[in-house]
């Protein structure tokens, strides 16, 4: 039995190895959310300063440092690079997968942890999100697992055969692990776990009523450490940290910051869409059985009102962006993969119109990747319809295309094919393993094949100006759009920054076009806004245009 179970753990890490750490590295950091943490981590480096979470050498108020911590420790092993800061999320992929394959053991049994995992790996956000460099992965891992313990301190109270464990000692694991996720991004990260705990325990209230003292110890324990934290910096920066952080997070409510906003039913489309395949089975896992034990039962309330609880509370936000609801993916694939235990374990009927739509959605999805590199392919077929200058020209830039990417679609076409015969011969649990398992392929070749192309359509042109300049004595600043690229791929030292100079960071912009500089300044911008920069400002000379970006250049004073 152990070595069996030892088994099922090296093959499931064997997985998240292969699917997740090839290639890392492969192309640039994505601006904003991929960079804007990597450079806070190089600049934690290049400061020495730990505590203090910087953009520019200036204090950056949007985020706690635990992730960026990971980051940093990632780059002092393999460097500052691509790689380094996307490496937490993968092993953090892997941990998740490891995680879901045991507590979906301990619910339900064996087959139902190697759905989960198989759901959570082969839908695409959920499997995308562990090979970038953002926040969200580890910070939604630390919330589902202050979740998790939060609803284990309830089954441990109710002594029911399934409890392992003593109240208090899964509380003080749900404590710890929202202290993680505040320390990663936040209050947040208590807000969410508390408020599915809070309305959980108001349902089950007949059943078990919540220790007052134990519930005080959770919240001290979520947030001692993001306490000292916070004391430290202010004690040795002295830095505005309390007000900024309030007045960002009340932007992101009140406010679409910085363009990010979109309809109500924005998150609904999203989870739908993007969390496919995992979420055309949801509403089939909502089915009860009769055999579901309360233990099981309740672990499904739990993470029900979870995602219902995330749904509502980023749908009533202004600001929206597509990770908000990521940590959604956990319930959703919970769910889906108790259709899939139903279906192929209990023997549920699976219904016509499942396999139909998962099906229809499949192919249209297959053909999408693979009309997508024919249609760049060809932009010479359709480029005069398009109107917007910046746009045309980065379909118009030079990248290198082989001819046969599109294969990457037909191997998801080949895969929903599977799907359907196995199917329709009555092996479900087979057909799930081609559907998840394609899924989770297409995915893996992305990378290689598309992703590249996609980043030389986007950014590859800035991003190869910036690393000319590093070491070099120069300024390098971005004009008319917001971007952290500069910062990171130049390597910016501290005496570049404006915090050297003395000089606010609002006048920073107007010093370096207009001030008396003492090095030359570069400059990059978006071809759309090049005629009123080369008319509003004399002293700059534009170098060249390239894939809808201008770059210029101002001499030293």
């Amino acid at each position: 039995m152990f070595s069996r179970e030892l088994k099922n753990y090296f093959l499931i890490a064997l997985a998240g190895l292969i699917l997740f750490l090839p290639l890392l590295g492969n192309v640039h950091l994505f601006d904003w959310d991929e960079i804007n943490f990597a450079e806070a981590a190089r600049e934690m480096i290049e400061t020495g300063d730990y505590l203090t979470v910087r953009i520019d050498y200036e204090p950056f108020h949007e985020k706690p440092p635990l992730f960026i911590w990971f980051q940093v420790l990632s780059m002092k092993i393999f460097g500052v690079n691509e790689f380094a800061a996307r490496l937490p999320n993968a092993i953090t992929g892997i941990l998740t997968l490891l995680i879901l394959f045991t507590i979906g053991k301990k619910i339900y049994n064996t087959d139902f942890g190697k759905l989960w995992a198989l759901a959570y790996i082969g839908s695409f956000l959920p499997h995308f999100y562990f090979k970038s460099g953002i926040i969200d992965p580890i910070f939604n891992l630390f919330m589902f697992l202050g979740v998790y313990f939060l609803y284990r301190y309830h089954i441990s109270s109710l002594k029911l055969p399934e409890s392992i464990g003593k109240p208090a000692l899964m509380l003080l694991y749900a404590g710890f692990f929202t202290a993680c996720a505040i320390l990663t991004k936040g209050p947040v990260g208590f807000l969410l776990p508390a408020l599915a705990f809070l309305i959980f325990a108001v349902i089950k209230r007949k059943e078990h009523i919540a220790s007052l003292l134990y519930i005080i110890i959770y919240v001290i324990i979520s947030f001692v450490p993001y306490i000292i934290w916070y004391l430290s910096v202010q004690y040795y920066s002295g830095a505005e940290l309390f007000s900024d952080f309030i007045a960002y997070h009340l932007r992101l409510l009140t406010t679409g910051d910085a363009g990010h906003s979109g309809p109500i039913y924005y998150h609904f489309v999203v989870l739908l869409f993007g969390c496919f395949p995992a979420s055309f089975f949801f509403f089939k896992g909502l089915r009860k059985d009769v055999r579901d034990s309360i233990f099981q039962k309740d672990f499904s309330v739990m993470l029900l009102i979870l995602l219902l609880i995330v749904l509502v509370i980023f749908s009533l936000v202004k600001t929206k962006i597509i990770h908000y609801s990521s940590l959604s993916y956990f319930p959703i694939t919970y769910f889906a993969a108790r259709a899939m235990f139903n279906i192929g374990i209990r023997n549920h009927k699976a219904g016509k119109y499942l396999t139909f739509f998962v099906s229809l959605f499949g192919f249209l999805l297959a053909v999408s990747i693979a009309l997508f590199p024919i249609a760049l392919m060809n932009v010479d077929m359709y480029i005069d319809r398009v109107t917007d200058l910046f746009t045309k020209a980065i379909l118009m830039s030079k990248v290198e295309w082989g001819g046969w990417e599109w294969i990457v679609g037909l191997n998801l076409a080949v895969f929903i094919l599977l799907f359907i015969y196995m199917s329709a011969r009555q092996k479900p649990l087979k057909s799930y393993l081609a559907l998840f398992g394609g899924v989770a392929l297409t995915i893996f070749l992305i990378l290689p094949v598309l992703a590249p192309k996609i980043d030389a359509y986007l950014q590859s042109a800035p991003n190869e100006f910036y690393k000319k300049f590093q070491g070099k004595d120069v300024y390098i600043h971005v004009l008319g759009y917001k971007s952290y690229a500069h910062y990171f791929y130049t390597k910016k030292p501290f005496h570049l920054s404006a915090k050297s100079k003395g000089i606010g960071k609002d006048e920073w912009e107007g010093w370096l076009l207009n001030g008396d500089i003492d090095k030359p300044a570069f400059f990059v911008t978006n071809i759309k806004n090049l005629k009123k920069y080369l008319d509003s400002q004399p002293e700059l000379n534009l170098l060249y245009e390239k894939n809808g970006y201008a770059f210029l250049k101002r001499e030293k004073k």
